[in-house]
């Protein structure tokens, strides 16, 4: 199991694809010590390790964000990870933009097929919920 970080958004967000409340975001482009961090705020706002392990108050006063960054939460596929993309001007996570079947961007790492397969689960599923309205 690799290191990452959670995230805390001021709003609560809906799966793009189904609709339910999203929780439990994590990341791994941060700098990936178990932080927790909350949007608005500068430093994160707690470390889940066991004490032996935590950073001393000063250390986690002077931890920070990268600029941009991207954040993952599981929602209804075992396959794909419901993905926001963050920015934090001045290193204080400011913005967040899920992502959709309208925004989506292959990424360096995914290969054509892959990013097609996701696309397709992004815009089929949109569309299966605009038409149950």
């Amino acid at each position: 199991m690799g290191m990452f970080d959670y995230y805390q958004p001021q709003s609560v967000l809906a799966c793009p694809v189904c609709g339910k409340p999203l929780g439990e975001w994590q990341g791994k482009d941060g700098p990936c010590g178990l932080f927790v961090w909350r949007q608005g705020v500068a430093a994160p706002i707690d470390q889940i390790v066991s004490d032996d392990a935590r950073l001393e108050s000063e250390a986690l006063a002077r931890v920070r964000l990268p600029t941009s960054f991207s954040i993952y939460a599981y929602c209804c596929s075992d396959r794909y990870a419901v993905e926001a993309r963050c920015s934090a001007p001045g290193n204080v996570w400011s913005d967040i933009e899920l992502v959709t079947a309208a925004n989506a961007t292959q990424r360096k790492e995914e290969a054509r097929a892959a990013f097609k397969a996701r696309l397709e689960w992004l815009s089929t599923a949109a569309v299966e919920r605009t038409r149950e309205r």
